[in-house]
């Protein structure tokens, strides 16, 4: 059988288990198994390899970046972490029309240096800025939608899930990959920053005239204490992403100092009980086994694809169009887009980058730029309707939020649309000039 029509066979009977509702790694595993069997005649074949990818798909030493930063995130969030950053952010911008909104944005940002998951974000900034943007008067569409606009900052600064993810698929340093990612990380902070300016410049009335005037006076010395009280936290991400950077450890080093570090200061804060650290460990394991479960039927489906010819064949129907770098780069970015629309983040990324990863690197461009990018453009789907998984955090997590029972799924849609249109911009910043991306490298 030709490669092409294994690659259709098993495209059409992935996709047929994914709209059934098969756990995604189960359908990869399903499909690769099929797509092995067209190629070799063999079942056995197909189980054998199955069975090998199984045991060594994972044994690597730099896996253990994920279950650490999984921890260092909950264990930060466990602290406090998150409402501090939040009230620092808060009170160094209450004078600024629409600082509590910025600060929202800031505070998203800090916060995803130690989560580096986008869907914790938003769930987080629900219950602690929603309300207090009510209260200064905002637009309530605004006011979702900027906690869910910022809260896509959680997969784009490291530490990353996705960038571990895809650093696994297209075999890429993990350090290089958060490395890479500070500098788009601020870019779109401040692209967020920008967007919600422009928002309250052409809608004034979405921002009470009063709001910020309603916060509580404070002296510089009482403002100044909760401004830095977040010291620590931030200290920690700049330790943990700073020694990365400057080489002094690996990026799962990194991890176990931050997890420890994030353990200090819950016992610290006095935060610490049995029961909660249980919670997190939980958690953490759920986290982590749900990862490397897709990783290990990632890595089957790479290998399904490869045996069957398909990539060989995709990357020379590519190579034959003639078409300049930026030209299938914009193409690619199109399908993750499109795919982000109605796929989570992480499975998109499961899906395309076996494809797409053999035929960027036949075209000698830089894989850890093409992952940020990548990032970024699955990253809009956490925005775009029919989806939108950030969108429906928010929606699922204003439950008591006074003022906010009648918000429809269309009006955070509606409220995030600043943010989608400045996460557009600074994708096509990024793909013209790869030479923000790989700045730090």
């Amino acid at each position: 059988m030709s490669a092409i029509a294994i690659a259709i066979i098993t495209l059409v009977t992935l996709i047929a288990l994914i709209l059934l509702g098969v756990h995604l790694g189960v359908s990869l595993m399903l499909t690769s198994v099929l797509g092995i069997f067209l190629a070799t005649g063999n079942i056995n074949t197909a189980i054998n390899i199955l069975g090998a990818t199984s045991f060594s798909a994972i044994r690597e030493y730099m896996f253990g970046v994920i279950p650490l930063f999984v921890l260092m995130g909950l264990l930060a969030n466990m602290s406090g972490a998150s409402q501090e950053l939040y009230t620092a952010a808060n009170e160094a911008l209450k004078r600024i029309k629409g600082g509590v909104g910025i600060a929202t944005i800031i505070a998203n940002a800090i916060f995803a240096a130690i989560t580096g998951v986008s869907i914790a974000s938003a769930a987080v900034f629900t219950k602690i800025a929603v309300p207090q943007m009510n209260r200064l008067g905002y637009d309530k569409k605004l006011s979702v939608g900027t906690v869910a606009g910022s809260s896509i900052l959680g997969m784009l600064i490291p530490p990353s899930i996705l960038m571990i993810v895809y650093g696994t698929l297209a075999e890429q340093s993990v350090g290089s990959l958060f490395i890479a990612g500070i500098l788009p990380g601020i870019i779109m902070t401040a692209a967020f920053v920008i967007a919600i300016r422009v928002y309250i410049r052409v809608k004034p009335e979405s921002v009470n005239q009063n709001a910020e005037a309603l916060l509580e006076r404070k002296s510089l010395k009482e403002s100044l204490k909760i401004i830095l009280r977040p010291w620590a936290i931030v200290a920690l991400i700049c330790i943990s992403l700073g020694g990365i950077w400057l080489g002094f450890f690996t990026p799962t080093e990194a991890g176990g100092i931050g997890s420890f570090g994030a353990l200090l200061l819950v016992i610290i804060k006095k935060k610490f009980t049995f029961k909660g650290l249980w919670k997190v460990l939980l958690t953490t394991g759920v986290t982590t086994g749900s990862v490397l479960f897709l990783l290990i039927s990632a890595q089957m489906y790479s290998r399904a694809l490869a045996i069957s010819g398909a990539i060989n064949y995709i990357e020379n129907f590519v190579h034959s169009l003639n078409m300049p770098e930026i030209g299938i780069v914009a193409i690619f970015m199109i399908i993750l887009i499109a795919l982000g629309c109605i796929l989570d983040s992480t499975s998109i990324l499961l899906l395309t980058m076996p494809v797409m990863v053999p035929i960027v690197r036949s075209f000698g461009m830089n894989l850890v730029w093409f992952g940020i990018v990548a990032i970024v453009a699955i990253e809009t789907g956490l925005l775009t309707p029919p989806f939108g998984l950030s969108v429906y955090t928010v929606k699922s997590s204003m439950d008591g939020i006074l003022g906010n029972e009648n918000m429809t799924i269309e009006d955070i849609f509606r409220g995030s649309a600043p943010f989608l249109i400045a996460m557009f911009l600074v994708l096509i910043l990024l793909v013209i000039f790869p030479q923000i991306t790989i700045a730090l490298l």
